[in-house]
């Protein structure tokens, strides 16, 4: 049946390798790395913007601090000209506006310090990875040569070749699903962030209104507290926007964020009258609502379509690879009693890869959604604030919008990409092969054995989809 005479090592080679393959594969490690290198670029590129825009914040600092410095020297002739009441007027609009300057810079500052960690994080998630895929490719690349070895570059039988073919296709569409699970699991928890970071902001900026108005000291504490809950906050829900960045957010949408950023900027001078202390408190409770909206929907999503969908993908993988493992086996056992040997290949080997196998397809799943906070403890951390810490772990969440009123789950493309054309390519690989089986009862000359090995190719094809 081939060049390599098969013995119960080579068998057991072939079984060693597989559950290698599969234990690395079950992982995503493959699209998990392109995902964290598409990534690292885009955050890359919010970092040059940031950094240009800290600059910005920082040269507008130093004028209005100018501003004030000017007119605090020429104070007395400016009050021997225009008066007492119309120079405090004119002193209080500067300092108001470089204590916005002030507060702009420190936001960009913190929004600079966030981004910088996050591509440290990517960085070295990427290099952890990056072996990890060396290492898979190799032991592909070991187990389709010594299938290659045992079949002539041909496939077994027309049943492997449709196995195999399936099995590439349910791998894909398996993978997608888990990226997609990993990538709303990674929202739920930023998300869970953000609307803890809000309730604490809420909270301080309600308190904060009720201070007396002379009590500068305290009212300034907490709005700084407020703010940079308010600021971690934006960032773990554009972080969230990221990462599902093909996905229309039906709750804090884009320009929702970029109206609480720009209270956020203005705490200091909001806080100083009860009408604009008032309309800042609606703005922040209005956002903390629809964030916490945005959390059911993140898990509605979760439970009801992707988890769902993610074990339907891997009993339909396992039941594929424990066929395919099995048709192996059996034409690795006929080759060895072909050529005059004794195989005693029971049902203990397919137990035992199959048992390990189905075992680490278990266990990776809880692993990974613990993986998933870990993680995250980075970029999580990176976002407390002094004054939040265990403040605002549990606060009381809003009313709970109803299921029914909650915004329906994306499509099933939005969410994995085009799966039919998955289904699609495996029945033309399928109906091609079987053309090929025809004509080789005919005749099989070196072309067609070519394009036979050729098809060794297609998992690599798929990957590059």
């Amino acid at each position: 049946m081939g060049d390599k005479k098969i013995t119960m090592e080579t068998i057991q080679t072939y079984v060693r390798l597989d559950n290698e393959i599969h234990m690395m594969e079950i992982k995503n490690i493959r699209k998990s790395l392109k995902m964290k290198e598409d990534q690292l670029k885009d955050v890359q590129q919010t970092e040059s913007q940031l950094k240009t825009h800290y600059k910005e914040c920082q040269d507008k600092t130093k004028k209005e601090k100018a501003d004030v410095d000017d007119l605090t020297g020429k104070g007395g002739q400016i009050q021997a000209s225009l008066g007492k009441a119309k120079f405090d007027q004119q002193m209080s609009k500067e300092q108001a506006e470089y204590l916005e300057a002030l507060n702009k810079e420190e936001l960009a500052k913190k929004d600079l310090e966030g981004i910088t960690k996050q591509i440290q994080d990517i960085q070295a998630e990427i290099k952890n990875l990056t072996p990890e895929v060396e290492k898979l490719d190799k032991l592909v690349a070991e187990q389709e040569e010594l299938l290659s070895s045992i079949f002539k570059g041909d496939y077994g039988s027309q049943k492997e070749n449709e196995l195999e073919s399936k099995m590439d296709m349910l791998v894909e569409k398996r993978n997608r699903v888990g990226v997609a699970k990993y990538k709303w699991t990674n929202g739920k928890v930023l998300l869970q962030h953000a609307v803890n970071q809000l309730a604490y902001a809420v909270k301080k900026w309600d308190e904060l209104g009720k201070l007396d108005k002379s009590d500068t000291k305290t009212m300034y504490t907490m709005a700084t507290e407020a703010r940079n809950n308010l600021s971690a906050a934006v960032q773990n829900l554009q972080n969230t926007q990221k990462y599902l960045s093909n996905i229309q957010f039906p709750y804090c949408k884009e320009d929702e964020i970029k109206t609480l950023q720009k209270a956020t900027a203005n705490v200091y001078i909001d806080m100083m009258t009860t009408d604009r202390h008032k309309h800042a408190l609606n703005c922040f409770s209005v956002t903390h609502k629809r964030s916490y909206a945005l959390l059911q929907w993140f898990d509605s999503v979760l439970t009801s379509v992707i988890e769902k969908d993610f074990k339907s993908a891997s009993d339909e993988e396992r039941e594929c690879s424990k066929k395919l493992r099995i048709e192996r086996l059996r034409l690795m056992k006929e080759s060895v009693e072909k050529d005059g040997g004794t195989c005693n290949l029971d049902a203990s080997l397919q137990r035992e890869q199959e048992e390990c196998v189905l075992s680490q397809l278990e266990g990776q799943e809880e692993i990974n959604d613990k993986q998933v906070e870990q993680e995250l403890v980075g970029l999580t951390d990176a976002d407390d604030v002094p004054g939040s810490e265990g403040s605002s772990k549990n606060m009381p969440p809003p009313t709970p919008m109803p299921l029914k009123d909650l915004a329906p789950p994306p499509s099933e493309e939005m969410l994995f990409g085009n799966i039919n054309k998955l289904k699609d390519q495996y029945t033309k690989e399928k109906s091609e092969f079987t053309k090929v089986q025809e004509m080789n009862k005919q005749r099989l000359d070196q072309g067609l054995q070519e394009k036979l090995a050729a098809r060794r190719n297609r998992k690599k094809r798929v990957q590059e989809e």
